[in-house]
């Protein structure tokens, strides 16, 4: 945004002429539009959260039918010990398909210098992870003092109204380029 507004104020000025700053900002758009990595597609995302919460369906059906028929038929207490684990891990597969259906994603792709790839989409609780490392923090040294808890939570208050984190490290031609997106 700074750079845009640079420009403008240099065609204004009379430093630059109107076609070099239209040259200019072309070329700062195009950079900005490949910097941004692509979040997850949503019918990627809509793929893997249906096919959660189905599966945790099923488990919980299962289960549910299994304890159903333990009771109704005064089967063996052996097969009450299997349904009730199954009906609880369907309940947790139907949480979590549930949860994924709006959860955030990060995003991490790098280039190494070789030409080789390397990309990972992949949910993220931002909230559980700041709960886990204000926990840690007394046990772990270097937590202690940092606030990166609060980071976290900061950074899903962001998500939350709409605006992704993107982060680019590139080491220039030789080097490997690193970019991270979270929304």
């Amino acid at each position: 945004m700074e750079e845009r507004r640079r420009i403008l104020e240099q065609i204004e000025a009379g430093q630059i002429g109107v076609e070099e700053g239209v040259r200019r900002l072309e070329a700062l758009a195009e950079a900005e539009r490949r910097s941004i990595i692509p979040a997850p597609s949503p019918r990627l995302v809509r793929l893997i959260w249906q096919a959660v919460l189905w599966a945790g369906t099923v488990v919980l059906v299962g289960g549910a039918l299994l304890v159903a028929a333990v009771y109704a038929w005064g089967a063996a207490a052996g097969w009450l010990i299997c349904g009730w684990p199954l009906f609880i891990l369907g309940v947790l597969g139907v949480a979590v398909g549930w949860w994924l259906r709006e959860a955030h994603w990060f995003s991490l792709r790098v280039r190494e210098r070789s030409g080789r790839r390397f990309a990972l989409a992949l949910p993220l609780p931002l909230g559980p992870i700041a709960w886990l490392l204000r926990a840690l923090s007394p046990l772990v040294p270097w937590l202690r003092d940092t606030g990166i808890d609060e980071v976290i939570l900061a950074m899903r208050a962001e998500l939350r109204r709409g605006r992704p984190f993107v982060v680019e490290v590139d080491e220039g031609e030789e080097g490997e380029q690193v970019e991270i997106f979270l929304g």
